[in-house]
């Protein structure tokens, strides 16, 4: 019995420093809006999907926190253990309060709830009230988040329009919780380097988009990625793979602005760091053209991106994956907007 005692704390201690030794720059953050509103598959995820993934996400290998943990550990440069992992929803729909909410709660998780207060105060059938946003903010793993005014497409705005939006959201917020959010997510997840130069100096601990990939301490603080979840990219063999990937951190990526302007295709590039390598094996894939860019690799671990197919009108991405040396994936998210016509 002593010897099995021993051999077991011999595990348990190995096992510990295996753990810390794998602490790494990186963290998933993942996105929902609605929750068994099958009307609109587009924004909503089944009530057995979202069972589903919190199935999953309980399983030991994950660590689930609140997304200021993420947030206060990629500014200050301290490392996570693997799969950390914060949950999120957008907009405030009904069906957060009704479905979710009562779900992650049993779950024990942590979530943040982007909310957009003119259609919440508008009372919409579709809508969580203010009884319901005030009521969810005292649960102590509900932190609520500021997701704009009127919901609208801010890079699109002219820059004083978009502040305008964010001051009455702000009075709102003080009137029916009495204090401001201080994480942000764009709404549709647009942005621009102009909106991102207006609204810095605002009390926003870190501000969210809405295109796919992991984050690391590399990524820019006002534009951090988060997957997206809903009816036709739910399948567990998706879900599995993005709570196992990590961030591919990189430096020094063009174009500076994600808004496409007259050049379509533009010049897209970044710098990968140092200790990644087997770059041979990276694969990037805008999501237009249905096939993987060509990649030029420089030295220095430059990586540079070709196709000739224009980025059509609206919102659109590359995702750039590949194997790392655990069995899991490095994951980089790009997001692109042509928002002119």
């Amino acid at each position: 019995m002593k010897k099995a005692y021993l051999l077991f704390c011999l595990i348990m201690s190995s096992l510990t420093v295996t753990s810390y030794a794998q602490e790494e720059d990186s963290a998933i953050i993942i996105m929902y809006h609605r929750f068994g509103e099958s009307k609109y598959p587009s924004t909503n995820i089944t009530l057995d999907q979202i069972d589903q993934h919190i199935a999953e996400l309980s399983k030991e290998q994950y660590n689930i926190v609140p997304l200021k943990e993420v947030v206060d550990a990629i500014k200050s440069g301290k490392k996570l253990p693997p799969r950390t992992i914060a949950i999120t929803i957008d907009d405030g729909f009904l069906s957060v309060y009704e479905e979710a909410w009562p779900r992650f709660k049993k779950a024990g998780f942590p979530v943040t709830v982007f909310v957009s207060t003119e259609p919440v105060s508008a009372e919409f059938d579709t809508m969580m009230s203010w009884d319901h946003v005030r009521e969810m903010a005292q649960d102590p793993l509900i932190d609520i988040g500021h997701h704009a005014h009127a919901h609208g497409h801010m890079s699109s705005m002219s820059i004083e329009a978009a502040v305008d939006d964010l001051d009455t959201a702000d009075r709102i917020f003080m009137k029916e919780l009495g204090y401001i959010p201080d994480l942000f997510a764009y709404p549709f997840g647009e942005y621009s380097p102009e909106l991102v130069k207006a609204i810095e100096d605002r009390n926003y601990k870190a501000i969210f988009g809405q295109h796919s990939g992991a984050i690391s301490s590399t990524h820019n603080i006002n534009a951090l990625p988060r997957f997206a979840f809903n009816e036709n990219y739910s399948d567990m063999g998706r879900v599995r793979l993005i709570f196992n990937a990590r961030a591919l951190p990189v430096k020094d990526v063009l174009p500076r602005d994600p808004n496409i302007g007259t050049d379509n295709p533009p010049a897209i590039g970044f710098t990968v760091n140092p200790e990644i390598t087997g770059l041979t094996s990276l694969g990037c894939f805008p999501s237009h053209t249905g096939e993987a860019a060509e990649l030029t690799l420089l030295g220095d671990n430059r990586v540079e991106l070709r196709f000739d197919q224009p980025f059509p009108n609206g919102r659109s991405r590359i995702n750039c994956t590949m194997p790392g040396p655990d069995g899991r994936w490095y994951w980089l998210g790009l997001p692109f907007f042509n928002l002119n016509n």
